[in-house]
């Protein structure tokens, strides 16, 4: 995947830079991590300019994610998660992900767009709770790009400047990813058993 993902910034340059991130915005195909940090390390190796990259990067987040708010606006939660139940495993999205992350939404409100940006999985799924509740689109607008902007920049930055280093920066940004799934999963158990733990507790 690493060389597929090398092969279409090479071959379509700043456009083959939007359109990855823009579907791994919708669909998450694929990390953002890996063409995130492909994407710094190619400003060194070709004409691409840092910033440019840095921009087009946080426009084709931001214009995924609005194409996710409008399916969650549009679809309605029923239907999404038929599509899910039916669809899902196809592009690597499950009903605990969208229930995980409409309680984040639930929990922090607009401050979720923000954060979510920066936790895999979350990053892509915020936008569905968004569209669900018809959050103010310039506040989702807003708060997508500054999260996008802090998340693709550091990554495009730490590509750049560690680029002899890819194959490893990959490796160690995967393992964080993982990390913060697990940290997920773990947080998701312990407020279910705390749920759990609240309606034995008021049956007796």
């Amino acid at each position: 995947m690493e060389q597929w993902i090398t092969d279409v910034m090479s071959h379509y340059g700043y456009f083959g830079i939007f359109l990855l991130i823009f579907v791994e915005y919708i669909l998450h195909p694929f990390p953002s991590e890996i063409v995130l940090t492909f994407a710094g390390y190619m400003t060194t190796r070709t004409e691409m300019n840092f910033w440019i990259v840095c921009f087009i990067a946080i426009v084709a987040a931001t214009a995924g994610s609005v194409v996710l708010y409008y399916i969650g606006l549009l679809i309605g939660e029923d239907r999404l998660y038929r599509w899910i139940d039916k669809y899902g495993k196809y592009v690597r999205i499950k009903r605990k992900d969208l229930d995980k992350t409409s309680a984040w939404f639930e929990k922090y409100g607009h401050w979720a767009i923000l954060f979510a940006r920066l936790v895999p999985i979350l990053r892509t799924l915020i936008s569905i709770p968004a569209g669900l509740t018809r959050m103010n689109m310039l506040h989702f607008i807003l708060f997508t790009a500054i999260g996008t902007a802090i998340w693709n920049i550091f990554l495009i930055t730490l590509g750049m400047t560690l680029g002899d280093h890819i194959h490893q920066i990959i490796q160690y940004v995967g393992i964080y990813s993982k990390i913060f799934v697990v940290i997920l999963a773990l947080a998701v158990l312990y407020l279910i058993y705390r749920w759990w733990h609240r309606g034995k507790k008021s049956k007796i």
